[in-house]
């Protein structure tokens, strides 16, 4: 499991993977932005409790933001399991996540 130190340097890095300012997180997280602050700020410890919140809100598992899972994207075995790209080019199975990409960075 990480510690604190390291989930809250994996949450900045996802905050940049996602482009999300402590203002826009914390918001999502519907949570006072002094909070979030003081979390990355190591000032207080991360919330446990609030594991779920944020890893919904970065797109990653909460075993993942706890380093106890190995994968990353909440959506990976999902997608995977969903997508049939085996009758698609390959240029077509890049535009097929270009869209998909495009969907996410909308919700922004």
């Amino acid at each position: 499991m990480r510690n604190n130190d390291e989930i809250i340097e994996l949450v900045t890095k996802l905050m940049d993977k996602n482009d999300l300012s402590t203002s826009e997180l914390a918001r999502r997280l519907n949570i006072a932005k002094s909070s979030v602050s003081r979390y990355l700020n190591k000032t207080s410890q991360f919330p446990l409790n609030k594991v779920n919140e944020f890893s919904r809100v970065l797109n990653v598992t909460p075993e993942y933001l706890l380093g106890v899972g190995e994968y990353e994207n909440k959506n990976q075995d999902t997608m995977a399991a969903h997508l049939d790209y085996s009758d698609l080019t390959e240029d077509e199975q890049k535009e097929v996540e270009q869209f998909i990409q495009f969907i996410r960075n909308r919700k922004k």
